[in-house]
């Protein structure tokens, strides 16, 4: 009984701790190199995640994450769901220049215009709730 409860206990706090999966469900997912390669964070639906910009800017309405690691980091990304987009910004706060993408698209590749140039991302599903 109590190796059961201690390995529920272990799988529990391992689903906790680690990034949303990259699942259907999932708004927007991020990597770090083209073609889906590198390292890869799923946003949920109606979250924004700050990637530069210096200390944590704070919480709104949305799911947020705070990955400074990020910073200047996605070369590809996938908006999964229906009427869901992804909107990059090249500076914290949604300040600088930003561009939007349509839902239902993968990007192999963002283009040299945003390779490696975003660092704040905005992932935004209309008609669906919050995760």
């Amino acid at each position: 009984m109590r190796a059961a409860l201690s390995t529920a206990l272990g799988l529990a706090m391992a689903t906790l701790l680690m990034p949303l999966a990259a699942k259907a469900e999932t708004g927007c997912i991020l990597y770090q190199h083209r073609d889906y390669g590198g390292a890869h964070w799923a946003m949920a639906r109606n979250s924004f995640m700050q990637m530069g910009g210096g200390e944590e800017i704070g919480a709104t309405h949305m799911i947020n994450y705070y990955r400074p690691d990020w910073n200047d980091q996605v070369s590809s990304f996938k908006v999964v769901g229906p009427r869901c987009t992804l909107t990059l910004y090249e500076h914290a706060g949604t300040w600088g220049y930003g561009h939007t993408f349509k839902s239902n698209v993968s990007y192999r590749y963002v283009g040299d215009r945003w390779n490696d140039k975003a660092s704040w991302a905005v992932c935004s599903c209309i008609g669906a709730p919050s995760h």
